[in-house]
């Protein structure tokens, strides 16, 4: 299959408010010469977006969904495909919650679930069938994460979030071959972000440490890969090495070597300071 094109088409980019989300927006706009779907909670934030971008040519819509609703991806897509074909679906839009997972509630876990993995699971579904039908040579990027290759305590629901979406998309991305879509899912570690600063990460983890990444950086790679037509990628050689070494490893050293690595990003919050509970 040839190499993957977004000029002149319409890309929608879930999770496009902040971070790499929004990086990539701005690439496919300004790199790539696409236009865009932009999809995220915070409107203002998309319209703010939308109004940086279109003087340059882009065209943008704007969709405020809230991915964590069940019914809120059938209506995302039936509003992004309205009068226009979309040629690439890059589902990043995610949650993620950093402490104790029993101190986080059923119905916070189920937010996280329909956001992270149903949402997904829906919008690719659909996309996929789309541009078959309206659009081939299309295709899926699906951002996950490094969390996912390895258990993560203290982010225990979220890693499991993103190892399905690993596994069931390389297993996808597998039958897909020979037709005339593709899928490449994304694994990235750790992101100079407003997520991780808002979910704590960020007192452990900061901008310019090894093995961080800045968004931009960290856009064009995933954009890269999914213009190649990858199937999976881990961003950055030492994640890459990171991987290869835990893989041989024992579930349970997995899981020490993780808990030990986040354990100290849990010191009490500033007084006044509430925990994180929901970051997109």
């Amino acid at each position: 299959m040839q190499r993957l094109s977004l000029q002149g088409k319409y890309a929608l980019v879930t999770g496009a408010s902040a971070g790499l989300g929004r990086e990539m927006a701005r690439q496919i706009a300004t790199v790539h010469g696409g236009h865009l779907v932009l999809v995220a909670r915070r409107k203002e934030r998309l319209e703010e977006l939308a109004r940086e971008l279109e003087p340059g040519g882009t065209q943008v819509v704007c969709i405020a969904a809230d991915l964590s609703k069940p019914d809120e991806g059938a209506r995302v897509f039936n509003q992004a495909t309205e009068g226009r074909e979309i040629h690439a679906a890059i589902l990043n839009a995610g949650v993620t919650y950093f402490g104790h997972h029993l101190d986080f509630s059923f119905a916070e876990q189920q937010a996280m679930l329909h956001t992270n993995v149903v949402s997904v699971l829906q919008l690719a579904h659909a996309l996929l069938h789309h541009q078959l039908q309206r659009s081939p040579g299309g295709g899926a990027l699906v951002i996950s994460s490094f969390a996912g290759t390895v258990p993560t305590p203290y982010q225990a629901l979220y890693a499991g979030c993103k190892a399905l979406l690993n596994t069931w998309g390389v297993a996808l991305a597998e039958e897909l071959a020979g037709k005339d879509v593709s899928l490449t899912v994304f694994a990235p570690g750790g992101i100079a972000t407003e997520m991780g600063e808002k979910s704590g990460t960020g007192r452990k983890f900061k901008k310019g440490d090894v093995g961080m990444m800045d968004a931009d950086v960290c856009a064009r790679a995933a954009l890269s890969a999914f213009m190649a037509r990858k199937r999976f990628v881990i961003p950055g050689a030492l994640n890459w090495l990171n991987n290869v070494m835990l893989r041989l490893a024992p579930r349970t050293l997995q899981a020490a070597v993780m808990a030990n690595l986040f354990r100290s990003a849990l010191a009490p919050l500033p007084a006044g300071d509430a925990p994180p509970r929901r970051v997109e």
